[in-house]
Formats: structure tokens, C-alpha cells, sequence
């Protein structure tokens, strides 16, 4: 019998349906976690790869990465120079402490360091000083081997004799004093057209003043030699002493050109021994030429 609203009484209960035997029931707890899977890293993320703390936050050079001759990156050159030249009483004091770093420590880096000060001053004083000394130690040695010869002629001959000795040391002083200046520049100027034949990027006066530092200290124990060679059996060591300082001025060189053009070892050796060897062939041929001519003077004399 179907129920009528109008009427009273309480509403029919509708008949509960059965649960589906076949649905899955609901969990009342989550599931458990998988066993297998890692662990999350109780200490954090790793460290980050360290700056380097004098490069203001920037990354630290690769320590294993081979250097190049200048110890920059391969492939660089060195840094521009940035010119702060000393004055003229400071240069010339601190002319000792360069000569030493350059003799003790040979590599482009140091010249590289000393480049700053270059100036045309500082390269006159060393060349004239250098000129000067040498001038009056040739003089001196001059008078004293041509002391024996005098001492032997007769009494009528010496004056003659000595104020002759007196001349020609005076002339070999002063050739010797402008051989050695023009010689420089000569060097210097055919050293500095083939760094730039080979891209070389320094100026003139930056090839002279790293050329000078390298002449410094081989200048120095020549002058040693010079006047140590007086004495009998040691001028054979002294001329040891000079054929090894005149090898190490060389390689100085080579150093000092590759920080002043700022070139890679193979140029700079170039640029340095060609004119040096073609400079030593014109002095061989001159020394061959006027010993032949003095040889055929004396045979048309005979």
C-alpha cells in the first residue's frame, strides 16, 4: 500500500542495499612506504666547488692546467704594462735590486714586472755609465800591457814611444765608448723590426729598456773580467767568465724580448739570434778582410 503525505504517521524506512562483495574497501591507514626506496640525505646538499678567496668570488684557476712560458693561461699573452716610470734618482738606486731579480730569477714574468718603469732616461744612464766604465778600463789596460814594451826600448825611443801608447789608448777608448752605444741601438733597433715582422706588439723604447736590464748584469762581470785579466794566469779564467756571462746575456735577451713584444719562445729566440749571428759574420768577415789586407800590405812592402 503506497503512503499518502496527507496522512499521518512516520515515513517508510527504504531497504539498505547490501554492500558489493567485489568493491575494495577503503584503507583506513595510508600504505605503507616503499622499503626499497633511498633514504633522503640527512646532512643537506653537498658543498658547491670553492671560490677563490683573493679573485673576489671568482672561480679558482685549474690547478692542473699547464702552464705556458709566461704562467698565464695558453694561448695569452701578458697583461697590458701599465706605465708608471720612477724618477731618475730612485731608477738608478734601484738599478742593483733589478739587476739581481733579473740574474737570479730569468723568465719572462720578471721582465714583464720591471716594464712599467721603462724610460728614456734610465736607459741613457745605464748605456753612457756602462760606456764610460769600459772606455777607461781599455785605456788603462792598454797602458799597462804596453808598460813592459816601453820599459825595455832605449832611453831615446821611450817618450816617444809612451805619448804614442798615451794616443792610441785614448783612440781605442773613445771607438770602444761609441762602438758600444751604436752597437746597442743597432742591436736593439734590428732585434725590435723582426719582433714586429713576428707580430710583436712593444714599443722601441720598452725593447731598449728590458734589453738594457738584461745587459746589466752580464755588463757587470765583464767589467770584473776587464780588470781581473790584467793579472797573468787568471785573464784564462776571466775569459771563461766572459764566454759564459756573454751565453747567459743571450738568453736574458731572449726573456727580455718575449715581455717587451710580448711573444711566445720560438719568435723571440729568432728575433734575437739572427742579428747576433749575422752581426758576428760581418765581424768575422771585417777581421778576415783587414787581415788580408795587412798581409798583402806587407808582402808588397817585401
Amino acid at each position: 500500500m503506497s503512503w499518502d503525505p496527507n496522512q499521518g504517521g512516520q515515513v517508510p524506512q527504504q531497504p539498505t542495499p547490501s554492500p558489493n562483495p567485489y568493491e575494495t574497501p577503503a584503507s583506513p591507514t595510508p600504505p605503507p612506504a616503499n622499503p626499497y626506496q633511498p633514504p633522503a640525505n640527512p646532512y643537506g646538499p653537498g658543498p658547491q666547488p670553492s671560490t677563490n678567496p683573493y679573485g673576489y668570488g671568482q672561480p679558482a684557476a685549474n690547478p692542473y692546467m699547464p702552464p705556458t712560458s709566461y704562467g698565464w693561461q695558453p694561448g695569452t699573452y701578458p697583461p697590458p704594462v701599465t706605465a708608471t716610470p720612477l724618477p731618475l734618482g730612485q731608477a738608478v738606486r734601484e738599478l742593483p735590486n733589478q739587476y739581481l731579480r733579473v740574474a737570479s730569477h730569468p723568465s719572462a714574468e720578471t721582465f714583464v714586472q720591471e716594464l712599467g718603469k721603462a724610460s728614456w732616461d734610465i736607459v741613457w744612464v745605464q748605456l753612457l755609465g756602462f760606456a764610460a766604465l769600459f772606455a777607461i778600463i781599455t785605456f788603462f789596460t792598454r797602458l799597462a800591457t804596453s808598460a813592459l814594451l816601453v820599459s825595455i826600448l832605449p832611453s831615446l825611443y821611450t817618450s816617444l814611444v809612451a805619448s804614442a801608447n798615451v794616443a792610441s789608448s785614448l783612440l781605442s777608448s773613445l771607438i770602444y765608448f761609441v762602438s758600444l752605444i751604436g752597437g746597442f741601438f743597432l742591436l736593439q733597433g734590428l732585434i725590435h723590426l723582426l719582433a714586429k715582422a713576428f707580430s710583436g706588439q712593444g714599443t722601441f723604447l720598452q725593447q731598449c729598456y728590458s734589453g738594457m736590464l738584461s745587459y746589466g748584469p752580464v755588463l757587470t762581470i765583464l767589467l770584473a773580467c776587464s780588470i781581473i785579466g790584467i793579472i797573468p794566469f787568471v785573464n784564462i779564467l776571466a775569459l771563461v767568465v766572459e764566454l759564459i756571462a756573454g751565453i747567459y746575456g743571450i738568453v736574458l735577451l731572449v726573456f727580455a724580448t718575449m715581455a717587451s713584444q710580448r711573444l711566445q719562445g720560438g719568435p723571440a729566440s729568432a728575433a734575437v739570434l739572427i742579428p747576433i749571428g749575422g752581426l758576428m759574420v760581418l765581424a768575422c768577415c771585417g777581421i778576415l778582410g783587414l787581415v788580408a789586407l795587412i798581409a798583402a800590405t806587407l808582402r808588397a812592402s817585401y
